[in-house]
């Protein structure tokens, strides 16, 4: 059952980072990035459930316990299963990191809940055959519960983070005003304003209000606007940026 759980949200998963990734159409003229963020939200409450359940279960076998008979045949194959795992785990990181995805890394957490629950089956066992106490499966069930219950807790608020448009990371943002000031330092614009922005699964929105001298013509303040957009592109090479020009405020940015 497990197994197939993990195919179904895995199979979910990569169906909608692809959908995620088609253009802008009539009906959709910002994208579908959010389809990921739902996929995350989703994946969040996948593992939920499954922490809820593993909950419920292990204060029945606190209050009940059973002792574990697990063929070594049995315990090698999950053996194999979590390296297997965690070199996946390993993998799905490295993507996630490299492309931003949060659905990448809502499977990322998916699978170390299943390594994490591995963990606990083998500890449950040895500690049983060791000290023939067999209570030690409903402790390690509860205690694996509670971790899964806060990974899905924070996949959960990356989700709705996403979904009710919260700015970016602070250090992204960051690095978008130290682009900004450098133009500023340069004299290519006098300063900007209305900076927002917003993820949406692998996509950052940039807005911005850039200024610059009323008497500026038209083709030279569009060229400057393109230069600002440019310099946010340099830190965030997948954004999509929009950037406005204001003329020159009374009041410094």
């Amino acid at each position: 059952v497990d197994s197939l759980m993990d195919l179904f949200a895995s199979s979910a998963n990569a169906l909608a980072i692809q959908l995620a990734h088609a253009a802008p159409d009539r009906s959709h003229p910002f994208g579908h990035a959010k389809i990921e963020t739902l996929a995350t939200a989703g994946q969040g409450l996948l593992i939920g459930g499954s922490g809820v359940y593993l909950l419920v279960e292990g204060v029945r076998r606190l209050l009940s316990p059973e002792p574990l008979r697990l063929a070594a045949v049995t315990l090698g194959a999950m053996a194999a299963a979590a390296l297997v795992t965690a070199a996946l785990v390993a993998y799905l990181g490295r993507v996630a990191a490299r492309t931003g995805s949060s659905a990448i890394q809502a499977d990322a957490v998916h699978y170390r809940t299943d390594i994490a629950a591995n963990l606990a089956v083998f500890a449950g066992v040895a500690v049983t055959y060791a000290t023939g106490f067999t209570r030690i499966d409903g402790v390690l069930s509860i205690a694996v519960a509670v971790y899964i219950l806060a990974s899905a807790g924070s996949l959960l608020r990356l989700g709705v983070r996403d979904l009710i448009d919260t700015s970016a990371p602070e250090d992204r943002v960051r690095a978008i005003e130290a682009a900004l000031d450098a133009m500023r330092a340069a004299g290519e614009i006098l300063g900007y304003h209305a900076l927002r922005t917003r993820v949406a699964g692998h996509t950052l929105f940039v807005d911005v209000h850039i200024e610059l001298p009323g008497d500026l013509r038209l083709a030279r303040a569009h060229a400057r606007s393109d230069r600002a957009r440019d310099a946010i592109l340099a830190v965030e090479p997948d954004a999509e940026v929009l950037v406005h020009i204001d003329v020159e405020r009374d009041e410094p940015a």
